[in-house]
């Protein structure tokens, strides 16, 4: 008989039976992937190999023509691609390393192994509303002194990170007054700011955490001045992939200024973050 399912909404999440994590990776390397948004390149983050994560320098070395990935995107169907070696983009970063992808798409994607599971639960987008995700954005905000600022929620992302049952949800917000959705002005203006948080329950609590954070400065930048320009930076999530088949998956941020760009993979268990070594980005 199918067991009936419990949901329990508490400050929007969602509870769930228990989802045990699944059996280790297939053996090999697991290179993992990100791509710019827009038409951007397609960059090497690192890997997984042995029971241990790799730079994108190790995972580089390791790497053939041919090989199969899962193309992931936040709200959108996965597909299966191939990509090439990993080269340099040359001066000035020589040590990111671009993958051509075929057939190439456009727009931000997560790229896996093809052997990996690399969703093994739900990974949904929801609407860009609710007084609860609102009141989470307001007193982060006014926590940090911006007390006034106009919320406006960008993205809403929910998924079972570590199939403990319980569902966790990313929320993106910013506001800047000059800009464009993949980055930012140079500086931003008084009242600008990009939030990227995690809800979770956590000992029955409602805990949030703080993914990445700008807030523009309260007062104009004077160009004229002897003061360092305070670079306005974009948060967004990537996507949401299990990116070594542990059955937990990770978050892989993006981050861009108004010279530059990058992507970083963090995880998240209910004790907390826990930075990896896979990254890349290019700017000057």
């Amino acid at each position: 008989m199918r067991a009936s399912l419990r949901t329990l909404s508490l400050a929007g999440l969602l509870t769930l039976p228990l989802v045990t994590a699944q059996a280790a990776a297939p053996a090999g390397l697991h290179p993992a992937l990100a791509t710019l948004p827009g038409s951007g390149g397609t960059y090497l983050l690192g890997g997984w190999q042995d029971g241990r994560w790799l730079t994108d320098a190790q995972t580089r070395s390791r790497m053939t023509a041919g090989a199969a990935y899962t193309r992931l995107t936040l709200g959108g169907s996965s597909a299966r691609v191939q990509g090439s070696r990993p080269a340099s983009l040359g001066e000035p970063c020589e040590v990111t390393f671009e993958v051509k992808v075929t057939p190439a798409r456009e727009g931000m994607a997560v790229l896996t192994s093809a052997r990996l599971n690399a969703q093994p639960r739900p990974v949904t987008v929801l609407p860009t509303r609710g007084a609860t995700y609102e009141a989470a954005v307001r007193d982060e905000l006014n926590r940090r002194g911006l007390r006034t600022a106009q919320v406006n929620l960008t993205r809403l992302v929910r998924a079972d990170l570590d199939g403990n049952g319980t569902q966790e949800v990313i929320i993106e917000a910013r506001r800047f007054q000059n800009g464009r959705d993949d980055y930012p002005p140079p500086v931003g203006q008084p009242g600008d700011y990009s939030l990227l948080l995690l809800r979770a329950v956590v000992g029955g609590k409602v805990v949030t955490t703080v993914l990445g954070e700008h807030i523009a400065p309260q007062t104009p930048w004077d160009s004229g001045s002897s003061d360092p320009m305070p670079m306005a930076t974009l948060h967004r999530l990537a996507g949401v992939a299990d990116l070594n088949g542990d059955g937990r998956m990770e978050l892989v941020l993006y981050g861009a200024y108004y010279e530059g760009s990058g992507f970083s993979v963090q995880q998240w268990t209910p004790a907390g973050l826990k930075a990896t070594p896979l990254e890349s980005g290019c700017g000057v």
